[in-house]
C-alpha cells in the first residue's frame, strides 16, 4: 500500500497528524496532498500529514478494468481479487498503517467517499480517531438505494440560484418550469444537435430526458451547469437546441488523458457493488436481481412517481447518473459478501465531528448532511451557502478550510457554534441570463464571450476547446491561468480574438481582445457577489 508522510514544518511533532481520504471511489489520496496541505496550512507546523492510496488506487495496485463495455467483464479482468476492495477492508489497511508509523490518535478529513471511508473508520478503529471532519457527507447507514434526497435538492439549487439571479426568470420562466416544458417536447420529438464537447470536438448529441437528467444531476460537481442550465432551456424552447446541446456534449465527454494511475473505474464498480445500498440481494443471481430490481422500481413508481422530477423515474435509471441497476451483473462474493459497513454494534462511538455541506450539492446533499451529523453524539453540521460538491478542498472563500482548521484545532469550541459565520456569506452563482443568437452590444458580448470562455475550461477535459458557434480557445499557465480566445464565437456575429486572464485563487480576472476590428479591455473578480464582466472599448 502506497503512503506518503509529510513531516511536520518544525521537524517536531506536537499535535495529531492529520489523514485526508479522497473520494470516488476510484481516486488516491496521495495525488491530493498538495490540495490537502494548502488547506491545513499552517497546521501543518507541528502536525504530519498522512495522505494514503487505499488498496485498487493510485500507486496501489490500481483496479485496472473498465466497466464501459460491461459490469461483468470488469469482474472478470479484476480475477479473484473483484471482492476484496470493501471499505471495512480499507479501513483496516489505514488502520494497520497507523499503528506501524506510531502515530497515535488522529484527526481525519474525508471528502465525498472519503467521508463513506472516514466513518468506517472510525467505527471500526475508534480508538485511533481523535475527531472527524466529513466533507459531502455519504451516509454509511440510514441510506437507501433510491437516494430520495437528490430530486428535492436538484430541484431546489436551480430555483435558488435563478431566484438570486436578477433577470434569470419568474414563476413561469424558473428552470423547473422551463425544464418540465422542454421534457413534455422532448418525450414526443427528441432533438439531435452537434454541439461542441469537453474533449474539443463537435460531438452529436440527442436532446432527450436521460441526457437532460445528466446534465441536471451532474450540475453540482461545479459552478457552470448552474450558470448556464436556465439560459439554455429558453434557448432551447425558443427554437436553439446549441447552448443545451453543449452542456449535454460537455456531460458525455470522459478525460481520456487519464490514466488508471489517477483514476481506477474498476475501484468505483468494486466498491458500489460491494458497499452502497442495493435495490436487490447481492447473495441471489443475477436473474433473482433482475425479477427483484423490476418490483423495486414498480413499486417507486406506484408510491413516489416524482421522487426525481420532473424526471421520471425510468428516465432517471436510464440515464448516467443512475447507479441503481449497476451491480445486477457482478458476481456473487462468498469469501467476502456484500454489506454496508456500518459500526459493528450499530452506534457510532463518541467521536467529535464536523460535517460540511454544499447548499447546491445534489450528489451528497444537505438532508444527507443532516443524517450523518444526527448519527454522532458530539457533531455540527455547517451548509455552506451556494456552493457545490466538497467545500474546503479548493477553497476560493476560505470560509470551510478555515472552519476546517478551527475544528481541528479546538474541537469543542466550533461544536458549540463558534466559526462558520462565513458560511452564510458566499455569494451567489450569477447566472446567464439569454443566450442570443446575434449580439448589438458588443462590449457586452465580449464580457460574455470571456466569462464563456472560463466555463468552458472549467468543464474542459483538457487545455483546448471550442466556441458556441466558432473559433477556439487554449489555455496555458496555473494561478493565474491564461486562456487565448482565437476567432471564439459565442455570438453569430462576434468573432474575439484575444487574451483572458484568470487567477483562480482571488478571481481576479483581466481581459484584452479584439473584435469588429475594436480593442476591448476589462477587469472584474468573479468571487464577489453582484460582479459582472466589466469590458470596455480602448479609443
Amino acid at each position: 500500500m502506497a503512503f506518503a508522510l509529510v513531516l511536520p514544518i518544525s521537524g517536531k511533532v506536537s499535535k495529531p497528524a492529520v489523514v485526508g481520504l479522497e473520494g470516488g471511489p476510484g481516486y488516491g489520496s496521495i495525488a491530493s496532498g498538495q490540495l490537502y496541505a494548502e488547506m491545513l496550512q499552517p497546521l501543518l507546523a507541528d502536525r504530519a500529514l498522512l495522505v494514503v492510496d487505499q488498496r485498487g488506487t493510485g500507486k496501489s495496485n490500481p483496479a485496472d478494468c473498465d466497466y464501459d463495455d460491461t459490469i461483468s467483464a470488469c469482474a472478470k479482468e479484476l480475477g479473484d481479487r473483484f471482492d476484496l476492495y470493501g471499505t471495512e477492508l480499507v479501513a483496516d489497511d489505514l488502520g494497520a498503517l497507523i499503528q506501524a508509523l506510531n502515530l497515535g490518535v488522529v484527526d481525519v478529513y474525508g471528502d465525498s467517499y472519503g467521508t463513506f471511508v472516514a466513518q468506517v473508520f472510525a467505527s471500526h478503529h475508534p480508538d485511533l480517531v481523535r475527531s472527524l471532519v466529513l466533507d459531502g457527507a455519504y451516509p454509511v447507514t440510514g441510506e437507501t438505494a433510491w437516494y430520495p434526497t437528490q430530486g428535492a435538492a436538484m430541484r431546489r439549487a436551480y430555483t435558488v440560484v435563478c431566484e438570486r439571479t436578477k433577470g434569470c426568470g419568474d414563476d413561469n420562466t424558473g428552470t423547473m418550469q422551463l425544464l418540465t416544458r422542454l421534457l413534455t417536447k422532448l418525450r414526443k420529438n427528441v432533438v439531435s444537435v452537434q454541439a461542441p464537447g469537453a474533449d474539443g470536438k463537435i460531438i452529436n448529441v440527442k436532446l432527450n430526458p436521460q441526457n437532460l437528467n445528466d446534465v441536471a444531476f451532474g450540475g453540482t460537481y461545479g459552478p457552470t451547469t448552474y450558470r448556464e442550465f436556465n439560459a439554455s432551456l429558453r434557448a432551447a424552447l425558443a427554437g436553439d437546441p446549441l447552448p443545451l446541446g453543449r452542456l449535454v456534449a460537455e456531460s458525455k465527454a470522459t478525460n481520456v488523458e487519464e490514466p488508471v494511475s489517477v483514476y481506477s473505474p474498476g475501484l468505483q464498480v468494486a466498491v458500489s457493488c460491494h458497499d452502497y445500498p442495493q435495490l436487490f440481494d447481492m447473495a441471489q443471481s443475477r436473474a433473482i436481481r433482475k425479477s427483484q430490481y423490476d418490483a423495486a422500481v414498480a413499486n417507486q413508481i406506484k408510491v413516489d412517481p416524482d421522487i426525481y422530477g420532473p424526471f421520471q423515474i425510468r428516465e432517471y435509471l436510464k440515464s448516467d447518473f443512475s447507479t441503481q441497476p449497476l451491480c445486477l451483473p457482478w458476481p456473487i462474493a462468498t469469501r467476502n459478501p456484500w454489506k454496508l459497513p456500518g459500526p459493528p454494534d450499530g452506534r457510532y462511538p463518541d467521536i467529535p465531528t464536523l460535517v460540511l455541506s454544499g447548499e447546491l450539492d445534489t450528489i451528497t446533499t444537505v438532508a444527507e448532511g443532516d443524517l450523518v451529523a444526527a448519527q454522532f453524539a458530539r457533531s455540527r453540521h455547517v451548509t455552506l451557502a451556494n456552493s457545490t460538491h466538497v467545500t474546503a478542498m479548493g477553497d476560493v472563500y476560505k470560509c470551510a478550510s478555515q472552519l476546517v482548521r478551527d475544528f481541528f484545532t479546538n474541537q469543542n469550541v466550533v461544536l458549540s457554534g463558534t466559526g462558520g459565520e462565513c458560511a452564510r456569506d458566499i455569494p451567489p452563482i450569477a447566472a446567464v441570463i439569454e443566450y442570443p443568437i446575434r449580439i448589438t452590444k458588443v462590449s457586452h458580448g465580449v464580457g460574455q464571450t470571456a466569462m464563456d470562455a472560463i466555463d468552458r475550461y472549467l468543464q474542459a477535459t483538457g487545455y483546448r476547446g471550442l466556441g458556441l458557434r466558432g473559433g477556439s480557445w487554449s489555455a496555458s499557465g496555473w494561478g493565474p491561468v491564461v486562456l487565448e480566445l482565437r476567432s471564439y464565437q459565442l455570438y453569430q456575429n462576434l468573432a474575439v480574438t484575444g487574451r483572458v486572464r484568470v487567477d483562480f485563487d482571488t478571481g481576479a480576472v483581466e481581459v484584452r481582445a479584439k473584435a469588429l476590428e475594436r480593442t476591448f479591455t476589462g477587469n472584474w473578480n468573479i468571487y464577489q457577489a453582484g460582479s459582472s464582466a466589466q469590458v470596455q472599448e480602448l479609443r
